[in-house]
């Protein structure tokens, strides 16, 4: 979302990142030029709240998640240690002022997101605003 963080801002959203990790993770994230806040919740509740499960230890092994992760590689991120829970899937959701969720992306496999241009449309849809063109 980094770099679609102006295009967000644009449509009148925030971004708000929020991990099971530790604080000093998520302090080190905007310590290092995350343009939004880094939240932690430990106990996962928002994830509760957004239907976003957990990987089980059997779905290590598909080739999906080790394609995403070599991926991730290749771009430039490097593993830093593992705290929260390593088991969290990962997932995107777009909740309106009320508090009411009008979109969410759940993951399936560690390093499924969806496109950002996907997050972007659905955000013009939940705000009734139109973005700049994506290039």
């Amino acid at each position: 979302m980094r770099e679609a963080h102006p295009e967000i801002e644009r449509l009148g959203a925030r971004v708000i990142a929020v991990g099971t990790g530790a604080d000093y993770q998520a302090q080190h994230l905007m310590d290092s030029g995350t343009p939004f806040p880094c939240l932690v919740d430990a106990d996962a509740r928002l994830y509760a709240a957004l239907g976003i499960g957990r990987i089980e230890w059997h779905e290590w092994l598909k080739p999906a998640v080790w394609g995403n992760y070599l991926r991730a590689l290749r771009r430039g991120s490097r593993p830093g240690r593992v705290t929260g829970d390593p088991r969290r899937l990962s997932g995107v959701a777009i909740i309106d002022p009320d508090r009411r969720v009008r979109w969410v992306y759940r993951s399936r496999v560690p390093g499924d997101y969806p496109p950002v241009g996907t997050v972007l449309d659905e955000l013009q849809r939940a705000t009734g605003r139109s973005g700049h063109p994506r290039g």
